[in-house]
């Protein structure tokens, strides 16, 4: 069976529009855990942890090099993929699927024929802000 490691960053639980963290991301990589762990023993050889913690790692200038060259050769040797989601852009294209989306295919209109579900959030996104003020925050 293939199995593929995932990880995310910037969850805020109930909190989606938390000021600090207006992003989430979520990588995942192919890896069978005998390579993941004598990667993380060649790079951080004095690493007592089973897995890598980048909120630890980034405290020490020391790691910055292995973990820039353990990321390299990570991205040039495995199947890998990262996803970054606005989390407000997120919200507003999920208000317009479970909202307004059935208003339309109620009136024969697929709003997903061409991105017009993107399109809409998009121009919320951006015209939000100038519409509504301190209000769309």
């Amino acid at each position: 069976m293939i199995t593929f490691s995932m990880d995310e960053s910037g969850y805020t639980g109930y909190d989606l529009l938390h000021k600090e963290q207006k992003f989430q991301g979520a990588s995942s990589i192919l890896i069978n855990h005998d390579d993941a762990s004598r990667l993380i023993k060649e790079y951080f050889p004095k690493l007592q942890a089973d897995e890598l913690k980048y909120s630890s790692l980034k405290r020490r200038d020391s790691n910055r090099k292995p973990l820039f060259e353990l990321q390299k050769h990570l991205l040039s040797n495995y199947p890998c993929i990262t996803c970054v989601g606005d989390k407000r852009f997120l919200l507003i294209l999920m208000f317009i699927d479970y909202a307004v989306e059935p208003f339309y295919y109620d009136s024969g209109i697929n709003l997903y024929e061409d991105g017009g579900n993107f399109s809409m959030a998009s121009m919320v996104y951006y015209v939000g802000p100038a519409y509504y003020g301190s209000a769309f925050d």
